[in-house]
């Protein structure tokens, strides 16, 4: 992979949830084990070693200030997140993300720590996907939420798939007709 690969990210989050997930602190990398599995599934030049340095803590008091990053960062686009009370879902968009796996596990990490506070029977998930790009989309990372823990998933539900297709599709017409 050459070209940055778009995020979307879905979460089931009570009003009290959402604040909850939004002040705490950044979910740490080293707090899930299963990164290395992940890499291994990818191919990466220099080779799929996880380094240890990738794993250290991130440099945010608060998932708040994380995202608050996002926003301001003219690469990963804006908007990024977008919260509905009613609904009860919290979306997150990156257009361009990343082409690196190391940046990709950064970005992860964070959104990880959601297991922590969305609902235990929701659908939720995290896909990295090459939506600008590639015509096929390869999936680069697909994590499903559950029972308070993320996981990595070979396959992308066709759902899912389809929910960040046309989310990202939303994202990019809005970034557009803003562009004038």
């Amino acid at each position: 992979m050459s070209e940055p690969a778009s995020l979307y990210a879905r979460f089931t989050l009570s009003h009290e949830q959402y604040e909850a997930f939004m002040s705490s602190v950044p979910a740490r990398p080293s707090g899930f084990a299963d990164w290395q599995s992940w890499f291994d599934r990818r191919r990466m030049s220099g080779g799929s070693h996880v380094p240890p340095e990738i794993l250290s803590d991130l440099e945010a008091a608060s998932v708040a200030e994380v995202i608050k990053a996002w926003r301001e960062d003219a690469w990963t686009g804006t908007p990024p997140v977008e919260y509905d009370e009613l609904r009860r879902t919290l979306r997150i968009a990156m257009l361009q993300a990343s082409e690196n796996y190391h940046e990709m596990l950064r970005l992860l990490t964070p959104l990880r720590g959601a297991a922590r506070f969305n609902d235990p029977g929701a659908d939720d998930f995290v896909v990295i996907l090459d939506f600008l790009w590639e015509e096929e989309q390869e999936i680069e990372a697909y994590l499903r939420f559950g029972d308070g823990a993320s996981r990595f998933e070979e396959d992308c539900a066709p759902e899912h798939l389809q929910e960040a297709r046309g989310y990202l599709g939303e994202a990019l017409s809005y970034l557009q007709s803003r562009a004038g």
